[in-house]
């Protein structure tokens, strides 16, 4: 039973990762400018703010619940 509910929790975790991911604005315009040599302020610090703050954290969160469960599955 209680291997179900962990099992059943990971699936939904799962999926709000993959929503999450998808939901959050694309970072790569820095790497792209670096790698082509045109100017750029990769190295400078950009803070998020916001939904995209929200999103980052409930990220964060939701991947480090996805790899506590797996690891509790594993060992159990």
């Amino acid at each position: 039973m209680f291997t179900t509910v962990l099992n059943v929790l990971l699936v939904i975790i799962s999926i709000a990762l993959i929503i999450l991911c998808l939901l959050q604005s694309g970072k790569s315009d820095g790497i792209v400018n670096a790698l082509t040599g045109q100017s750029s302020n990769l190295f400078a610090q950009q803070k998020e703010r916001g939904i995209d703050l929200v999103m980052s954290r409930m990220t964060m969160v939701l991947g480090i619940a996805f790899f506590v469960i797996a690891i509790i599955l594993r060992m159990g």
